[in-house]
């Protein structure tokens, strides 16, 4: 009898930052109130003697309350806090950081991670390959501020990856105290973004176009021309519009494969991959034969067909968006000795029929440890 796959929780975020108290290890909080009672409501001044020399370190984290607020004011409803925390009486640096990088590897439930504000080329490259190696996860990327259009294209060259998306430039929200605005950076405001749009609509449409709320303006105002010469490079351009407000304006990943430019069609397939790989954990109680085959084959193609026929895919029928092989074509003779089950899947995440294709192996009963 085939197992049923469950969907996988897509919209928790992970954020790492510098709070004024709180625990050292990674917290849920599902609203301000709670990170504030929690983590309090402000952060030290950041150092000016900086121990990192990577000039794209600058960036200042005693704004992170209003990070986790523009999370929250945006949709997000799961945020896992983790405190970035220097040696008593000495200055946060960016070995702190990749030490909470560290931590945040350990909660399982993040779909969506970032560092808010920090652009240190180390801290990036930390984040960027845990999303990479564990393949479960996307992060969101800032450039430092005050960039112009040449030095925002200039800090995206040296980054090729699907698992990150970059967003310029900072924006401007009401500042705490009574003061008129602050700049913040946008990696946290667009999480939100993300988290309340796919419990809305799925991942399959992005969010270009979505306002961010709470934002009263941005720091470089950007024409047409300036938005698209960011596209064509991966940077997703935000833009104040008439009757719009402060909008969203791009879905690209910071990959240079077309197979994966777009956000939604990379966290479309973390989604899938991971739904199946847990929900087919139940194989490794299971002879690894033709009944087992046909089992997973059956619980695969069950959990597709839901999402096609919610919207997530495309194509008039379900042939169109996607397959699911799992017989002596898909697993060696030596898969077959060690006890391995391998599954070959083929979605179609924008046209019918164009199909990218990704392989789960399991361990089953046959296997000898």
């Amino acid at each position: 009898m085939a197992c049923p796959i469950e969907a996988i929780e897509t919209t928790t975020a992970g954020a790492i930052g510098v709070t004024e108290r709180g625990p050292t290890q990674p917290v849920l909080v599902t609203s301000f109130t709670e990170f504030i009672g929690t983590f309090g409501g402000s952060s030290p001044e950041p150092a000016r003697d900086r121990s990192d020399a990577d000039p794209s370190a600058a960036g200042d984290w005693s704004r992170f309350p209003l990070y986790v607020k523009g999370f929250f004011d945006n949709g997000g409803q799961r945020l896992y806090v983790i405190r970035a925390v220097g040696p008593p009486g000495q200055a946060v640096d960016v070995s702190d950081f990749l030490a909470a990088i560290d931590l945040l590897n350990e909660v399982d439930d993040v779909a969506l991670c970032l560092v808010p504000g920090i652009c240190a080329a180390g801290v990036q490259g930390a984040l960027v390959e845990q999303c990479a190696r564990r393949r479960d996860r996307f992060a969101l990327l800032d450039a430092p501020e005050g960039l112009d259009i040449p030095g925002a294209l200039n800090f995206r060259r040296p980054r090729d990856t699907s698992f990150a998306a970059l967003y310029y430039p900072w924006l401007c929200v009401a500042a705490p105290l009574g003061a008129s605005s602050v700049s913040v950076a946008p990696s946290a405001y667009v999480a939100g973004i993300l988290a309340r749009v796919d419990r809305e609509r799925g991942m399959r449409t992005g969010i270009a176009g979505e306002p961010i709320r709470g934002a009263t303006g941005i720091t470089r105002s950007l024409s047409d021309a300036d938005s698209a010469q960011l596209a064509a490079e991966g940077i997703n351009p935000l833009r104040a519009l008439p009757r719009h407000g402060i909008v969203v304006w791009g879905a690209r990943a910071l990959s240079r494969d077309p197979e994966w430019k777009y956000v939604n069609v990379r966290r479309l397939f973390i989604f899938i991959e991971k739904s199946i790989d847990r929900g087919t954990q139940w194989v490794v109680f299971e002879p690894n034969g033709e009944a087992l085959w046909a089992c997973v084959r059956e619980s695969v193609s069950d959990f597709l067909f839901r999402l096609w026929r919610a919207g997530e895919l495309p194509g008039a029928k379900p042939d169109e968006a996607f397959f699911v092989r799992c017989d002596r074509t898909t697993m060696t003779q030596e898969n077959l000795d060690q006890g391995r089950l391998v599954c070959l899947v083929g979605v179609a995440p924008l046209r019918p029929a164009e199909f990218v294709t990704f392989r789960i192996g399991q361990w089953t009963d046959d296997h000898k440890q």
